[in-house]
């Protein structure tokens, strides 16, 4: 075993994927990604519980389903009105939590110890007196490791000892209360992560013994749970042996196998050695990002796909899907290869995610409809059967290629993420014809774009044994000149990938007449410190107390965002004339914008329904913290996947800067319509 130095605080920044014991351990709450209601956002849903019991079940019910807007909106209420009852003290708990709203998620289930935190800086409560609470020493077991998670889960945002001392104690009294495996080797682990190792082997060895001995027939969930303890006791091979036995009795349902994965790999990031034959015993799915060309037009100057290949297409990228193993599929739905490849992945009883580059009904005109109804039909299948079908740009298409391209990026980012999800890497299948050029979002476009050629797999559509006719060099070189389209008929620019922040700042409108010169004081500085952040914006806009920035890239724009958020809320803090301190209230989004010059202003600025879509989603966020869209989080992994690959390549470390987290569905401002929405941090 390796020792440790330091772990508690070492080990918080990477522990987000996977918390202790989440391998073995079923805890009452779920560990789920949330984030808190802005009331002024969209429509509080109505509590429908006739009683508390069902109001439990509701509110929990939206939590394990990821809807958190809701969620939070439904547990405030219930608190409200019922603050004594547990579970529904820990849910608002927990939904506080996961927003970043880390000492407000203390304050609400401290109370149910029976103690009180300290009054000054962050709740925290002396770990010694745990054992005068009568939760502690007589209460419910399943309360008291509900209460635990919360604080092992709120170290992982504080990064704080004391959080950690809190948890390992709590599930130390739960199991002393009831034993149980889960909270057994949860209250191990958090002895062994604390320095304490006599604990932990002795709580492993009382663990084990709730187990089936080895060599009886155990479940999947039991069989992890005895090569965790088994890892804890230093028994290498024991260990390795059983993730192998759990793996040989896994499902199609491949959640545990990657908890169990996400498990080793927040220990090996706490410092302790866990064997890599233990990780390649539990394999998880695989993720294949697919582009492909489509069915030939009747106008296409070049023959790429005819009809009479779809069997061969078909064959091939069978074969390929057979070769890497793949589960889990991000495409589109373009006739031809896309819905060859949706069609495949189903039939081997995988997951298909389909993502459309812009409007629907622009995309079956010109990516669907010409190959005839036999692949419109086919079309409507894939999106009945897929998992999730989403629209990069909910644009016109308007015959600017650049959508596609932008549709790319948001699969690759999506894919990235799912992957990291899964403790694995996103694989890129792409069919093509190594005549044609990179025309934007074109699969010769896709792969430039793909950095690790390990994970690159290829079907040339010249190497397949079908007769085509031979592609003009002159019509090769005309698809190269292509330009976009000027499909009004006036001169309109091109429409660019840009990242935009739209941020105001809340306060502003309680401030009275008095209160105005101290504000232009508080803008002075807030410009001062906005200059010294050292981000290259390609335009900062302001009016009134809101700002609109624009970059050529995610990471930019993620880096300023919660570099300006942190500097709002260290700034506000220093005007205590103010009714109430100014914060910001920040959102993120990216997609294809038009980029000109102002009329007016003899500047360049940028348009379009994007930029709306920023603005409208700033007024429904939590004040101090950072949301984005789900378009701007799947360009900022993409992003980060190169940059990684990069850094690799050089022998390099690479250190996460960002950690994304799902909040849920909120209904933008002004009848915008709905937004997927991730609440943004720092690593």
């Amino acid at each position: 075993m390796a020792k440790k130095t330091d772990k508690a605080d070492s080990a918080g920044s990477n522990s987000k994927t996977a918390s202790v014991g989440t391998g073995s351990s079923a805890e009452a709450v779920p560990a789920v990604e949330n984030a808190t209601f802005k009331e002024s956002g969209g429509d509080i849903p109505v509590l429908t519980a006739k009683n508390t019991e069902s109001a439990e079940e509701e509110i929990f019910g939206l939590i394990s389903g990821g809807q958190m807007f809701q969620a939070h909106a439904l547990a405030r209420k219930a608190f409200e009105s019922n603050p004594n009852n547990l579970r529904i003290r820990e849910a608002y708990s927990l939904v506080l939590l996961k927003t970043g709203a880390v000492d407000d998620a203390k304050k609400v289930i401290i109370p149910l110890l029976g103690l009180m935190p300290s009054e000054d800086g962050p709740p925290v409560i002396d770990v010694e007196s745990l054992g005068r609470s009568p939760l502690v020493t007589s209460g419910d077991s399943k309360v008291l490791s509900g209460i635990a998670h919360i604080f092992k889960e709120a170290w992982n945002f504080s990064h704080s000892c004391n959080d950690l001392d809190i948890a390992r104690e709590l599930y130390f009294a739960s199991f002393k209360l009831s034993p149980s495996p889960g909270t057994g080797i949860n209250a191990a682990w958090l002895h062994w992560l604390t320095g304490q190792d006599d604990q932990a082997n002795e709580l492993a060895h009382e663990t084990l013994k709730l187990l089936p001995p080895l060599g009886m027939n155990a479940d999947f969930g039991q069989l992890v749970m005895m090569a965790e303890t088994q890892l804890l006791l230093g028994r290498e091979e024991d260990a390795v042996r059983l993730y192998k036995e759990a793996m040989e009795k896994s499902t199609k349902d491949y959640v545990p196998i990657v908890r169990a994965r996400q498990q080793m790999l927040f220990l090996q990031n706490t410092g302790f050695r866990v064997p890599k034959s233990a990780m390649q015993a539990l394999i998880p799915p695989t993720v294949v990002v697919f582009t492909g060309h489509m069915i030939d037009r009747p106008d296409q100057p070049v023959v790429l796909f005819p009809h009479d290949i779809e069997e061969s297409v078909r064959q091939a990228i069978r074969e390929k899907l057979d070769e890497i193993n793949a589960h889990i599929g991000y495409c589109s739905a373009s006739c031809g290869a896309d819905l060859l490849f949706i069609e495949e992945i189903i039939a081997r009883g995988g997951e298909i995610n389909i993502i459309l580059p812009f409007a629907i009904n622009d995309f079956i005109e010109t990516n669907v409809r010409h190959a005839g109804p036999r692949w419109e039909k086919r079309f409507e299948k894939a999106l009945k059967n897929a998992r999730t079908v989403s629209i990069a740009a909910e644009d016109r298409y308007l015959g600017h290629d650049m959508l596609y391209r932008f549709s790319n990026h948001v699969m690759h980012g999506s894919a990235v993420m799912r992957s990291k999800f899964l403790t694995s890497e996103p694989h890129l299948l792409a069919v093509w014809d190594a005549q044609v050029s990179a025309i934007p979002g074109g699969p010769a476009d896709f792969i430039d774009q793909w950095t690790n050629i390990t994970t690159l797999h290829l079907v040339d559509l010249d190497s397949l044994d079908i007769e085509r006719p031979k592609i003009d060099p002159a019509v090769l070189e005309s698809i190269k000149k292509k330009e976009e389209p000027d499909p009004l008929n006036f001169n309109a620019p091109a429409r660019t990938i840009k990242a935009m922040m739209f941020s105001d700042l809340s306060g502003y409108s309680k401030l009275q007449d008095e209160h105005i010169p101290a504000f232009l004081d508080f803008l002075t500085k807030l410009e001062q410190a906005m200059k010294q952040i050292g981000t290259e914006l390609e335009a900062v806009n302001t009016w009134g107390d809101a700002i609109f920035t624009v970059a050529s890239n995610a990471t930019t724009i993620a880096e300023f965002g919660l570099k300006y958020c942190d500097i709002v809320e260290n700034l506000g803090r220093k005007y205590p004339e103010f009714p109430f301190p100014i914060r910001a209230r920040i959102s993120l989004h990216a997609g294809p914008v038009y980029e000109a010059e102002d009329p007016f202003i003899k500047k360049i600025n940028f348009y379009g329904g994007h930029i709306n879509r920023a603005a409208r989603l700033e007024p429904v966020t939590t004040v101090g913290q950072v949301y984005a869209t789900q378009q701007f989080v799947a360009l900022l992994h993409a992003e980060i996947d190169k940059l990684q690959y990069e850094h690799q390549q050089k022998g390099l470390k690479f250190t996460e800067q960002f950690e994304t987290e799902y909040v849920g569905v909120v209904t933008l401002a002004k009848n915008f319509g709905q937004q997927e929405v991730y609440h943004l941090r720092r690593h």
